[in-house]
């Protein structure tokens, strides 16, 4: 038998999935005479008819050209789950237990339905209905073993008894409420100990059938507290069976009662004030109960290293992963309920539950972290939504804070001295009361005036700086500990905070960027190289502001020229902090490219601000719109281009940006060539020669067509140079127009000295493009060069010379016959030259 089952796997993994017959398949081995073959191996009839397993008296296996290769294994369709394969297995066996419990609730409620006999004798034979078929189940698995069938009568019978229990709390009163409580804790604690015995089928009807109960049970009270108690008293029992029995699908399910049960609660608000209690009380039970770690002292999750990039990642374990979900419960219920101090303090032993919580595991850490800004931000929703808050609002809200900033301070400074996540808790310890600070600014504008508010803020964010550079100056050039490195952001978070208080849209967006300056300063004194993401985030905010100002803000009404001390500020600060650090520093790369981006951006303004007298954002479409845009995208364009090479992971948003740019440019270019020239329509052009608008339309765009031919891609080589040729026709000729008419327009005769300065040009411009190609040995510019050469010549012939006459004409053809003359002698030269 060994040797057959050997040579069966050996044959298996020959054969390809596709069933075909391997070239030499190896011998099958004899077969002992008079033995026969062990069941698997027997040829069927259909081998027999094809001549398989034909030993031919030998005890050999016949010849394999004509065997039937075995059927290969049936490859894994995507939706063969574990659970699927367990319904199809037991689904007769869950329903049929599902049913037996249903039978006994529905018993219940047809008993309240049509009044048929007493309460007492209704519950008394729910409750004789429950424990008979326990005992059916047990006298069952003591005579035949464990089954699925009698797990699922078992998970019956314990529905029926929470049923009977509930119905003779909330129906009856019956019992007191206390001792119905007991009741249910040793029926679940029993239901427990039976599911070890009857395994997880009778886990999953029983226990979390459980949940259910209440729903279908009901009597209209509204008894939500009730409700929440009894839940507490199953899930506890559900974690305690989880631990033993260890199915995902079972803690899950655990979580999903809880969760359903709270948003049940949010409905109503006869348990307002037990719900936050609910809310601790199972994210305790979903962190002590299934580790057995019931003082919360588990250390088995420690990150060696706390970074923004693991304590912001996504939640891998049950824990955080529940526990971030009660804490977005926590906030639905403070915000749903009306606003108060009382209230507020009620829901603080959560946020006390996840401290303690952190206090041995690092993955935790970021909970009372998300706890802060949650509370903050329920706090301030109402004042978003545009809710008046009354005069005892607004005091509760004042408390609110004083309390919230004790509570998280101290909780973190206890945390902290403990040495672990050391990060984390100085951050939250010192950056809460800046953001506590500013909830009670929003929430309570008029309590101080905002020069008040504003010097407290800074006097925090001051008293942080200072402790933290005389630690600097003491410890001699060593790398700062992560504490000092923490009150060095919190203070420069509070002189944020306290500019935006005091300052709005244009100023605060200038006080925000000198933050660079003094960030880089101490990037270079003190060598700290943890800020950098927060200079790279402040660089963010400062360029997202002053790049999208036309849709975010409106400076309309500003009188002052704040345009330039704005823009050319932010560039200024961008620029001085990129010269305090070395060059061989990453980051300086970096603030020069935004300096860069700021720079385009700044330009753009300044000229907008002349040209409409103070209206930057003028809401028309006009030549001088287009003529700005050209050259603003284009040189967005070439700024995000030269920024993508100093980052990694956004170089590709920033080269596709630089590339929806350019289109942009190329698409405001073909409309100042066409409808929106002043040649063809009636776009006023100032009467000043050379320094007008031309410049900017037709100009410009000269030089943004030569840096993009230059330094873009090599695809973009071609188009760049074609309207870099095209702007440079438009222009000499719009400018010699402008110089002899004072206008540019259409309609404005062409006189004969006018036309014959285009000829001059013209020429003049072709023999430098043929000198220039020669020089370079270009062959397609020298045949460019010529081909307008030929040109300028016949329109001279054909038009300019039409009308001369007398010495006109003398001087005219004596004048090109010289320049052409000229032209070949050094032609001639340079090609010598070359050669």
């Amino acid at each position: 038998k060994l040797q057959q089952q050997v040579w069966r796997l050996q044959e298996e993994q020959l054969y390809s999935r596709d069933g075909k017959v391997p070239a030499n398949p190896p011998a099958r081995p004899a077969v002992p005479a008079g033995k026969p073959l062990p069941a698997t191996e027997r040829p069927t009839a259909f081998a027999k008819a094809s001549g398989v397993g034909n030993t031919g008296g030998s005890g050999n296996v016949g010849s394999t050209a004509n065997a039937i290769p075995p059927t290969p294994p049936r490859q894994s369709q995507a939706w063969d789950w574990p659970w699927l394969s367990k319904l199809k297995e037991h689904w007769m066996i869950w329903l049929g237990g599902s049913c037996i419990g249903l039978a006994g609730i529905f018993m219940v409620r047809y008993g309240i339905e049509q009044g048929l006999l007493g309460p007492a004798a209704r519950i008394v034979l729910a409750l004789v209905a429950g424990l008979l078929l326990h005992g059916a189940a047990e006298y069952l698995y003591r005579r035949s073993g464990p089954q699925p069938a009698l797990a699922a009568l078992a998970g019956g019978a314990s529905i029926t008894l929470y049923a009977a229990l509930v119905a003779a709390l909330h129906l009856y009163q019956l019992i007191a409420p206390g001792l119905v409580f007991v009741f249910l804790a040793l029926l679940s604690f029993g239901t427990m100990l039976l599911a070890l015995r009857h395994g997880p089928v009778m886990a999953g009807i029983g226990v979390l059938g459980a949940y259910i109960v209440p729903l279908l049970v009901s009597t209209g009270s509204n008894n939500m507290t009730g409700a929440l108690i009894y839940v507490v008293i199953v899930s506890v029992a559900a974690l305690l069976l989880q631990r033993q029995v260890n199915r995902s699908w079972l803690w899950l399910g655990v979580l999903a009662g809880m969760v359903c049960w709270g948003l049940l609660s949010l409905a109503t608000s006869s348990a307002q004030w037990f719900r936050p209690l609910y809310l601790t009380l199972v994210a305790y039970a979903l962190l002590a109960i299934p580790r057995k770690d019931y003082w919360l002292t588990s250390a088995t999750v420690r990150l060696d290293s706390i970074t923004w990039q693991n304590l912001l990642a996504p939640p891998h374990r049950r824990e955080s992963f529940g526990l971030m979900i009660m804490l977005t419960m926590l906030g639905l219920s403070l915000l749903l309920q009306p606003f108060s101090f009382g209230g507020f303090v009620l829901h603080l032993p959560f946020v006390g539950l996840l401290f303690i919580a952190a206090r041995h595991r690092d993955d935790l850490c970021a909970l009372p972290w998300l706890s802060a800004v949650l509370l903050a931000a329920v706090a301030l929703w109402p004042l978003v939504t545009g809710h008046s808050a009354l005069p005892a609002e607004q005091a509760d809200r004042f408390w609110v804070c004083i309390f919230a900033i004790a509570l998280y301070s101290g909780a973190s400074v206890w945390l902290l001295r403990q040495g672990r996540a050391r990060a984390v808790w100085a951050s939250l310890g010192l950056l809460s009361p800046i953001l506590w600070l500013t909830v009670t600014y929003l929430a309570q504008p008029h309590i101080l005036s905002d020069w008040l508010w504003a010097a407290l803020v800074l006097l925090l964010g001051g008293g942080y700086v200072f402790v933290a550079t005389q630690q600097l100056n003491d410890e001699d050039g060593q790398p700062p500990d992560v504490v000092t490195l923490w009150m060095l952001l919190a203070g420069h978070a509070a002189y944020a905070v306290a500019v935006a208080m005091v300052f709005q849209e244009a100023g605060l967006t200038l006080a925000l960027a000198l933050q660079l300056v003094s960030l880089c300063w101490m990037v270079k004194r003190y060598q700290l190289q943890a800020v950098d993401w927060l200079v790279k985030l402040l660089v963010a905010v400062v360029v997202t502001r002053l790049t999208f100002n036309p849709w975010l803000f409106s400076y309309a009404d500003n009188p002052t020229h704040w345009s330039l001390w704005t823009y050319g500020g932010a560039t200024a600060c961008c620029i001085l902090a990129a010269r305090q650090l070395a060059t061989d520093n990453p980051l300086r790369a970096w603030l020069e490219a935004a300096s860069l981006h700021l720079l385009v951006l700044t330009l753009g303004a300044e000229i907008r601000y002349w040209l409409y007298d103070g209206a930057i954002f003028v809401a028309r479409f006009s030549y001088l719109e287009a003529a700005i845009n050209v050259n603003l995208w284009a040189g967005l364009a070439l700024a995000y281009h030269y920024r993508r090479h100093f980052s990694q992971q956004l170089a590709f948003v920033y080269d596709a940006a630089a590339r929806v740019l350019l289109c942009f440019s190329l698409g405001a270019f073909a409309l100042l060539l066409t409808s929106h020239n002043p040649y063809f329509g009636f776009q006023p052009v100032s009467e000043t020669p050379i320094f007008n608008s031309l410049l900017i339309a037709y100009g410009l765009p000269i030089v943004m067509a030569w840096l993009v031919a230059r330094h873009y891609h090599r695809q973009w080589q071609t188009v760049a140079y074609s309207v870099a040729a095209a702007s440079a026709f438009v222009f000499i000729n719009l400018q010699i127009r402008h110089l002899w008419n004072g206008a540019v327009s259409e309609f404005i005769s062409i006189s004969s000295g006018e036309l014959y300065t285009y000829s001059l040009v013209w020429l003049l411009i072709a023999i430098g493009v043929v000198i220039q190609a020669t020089r370079l040995q270009e062959a397609q510019l020298y045949r460019a060069g010529m081909c307008m050469l030929l040109a300028v010549i016949a329109k001279i012939f054909v038009v300019d010379m039409s009308d001369l006459a007398g010495l006109l004409r003398v001087a005219s053809f004596m004048g090109l016959g010289l320049a052409l003359l000229g032209l070949s002698f050094l032609h001639k030269r340079l090609s010598t030259e070359a050669v």
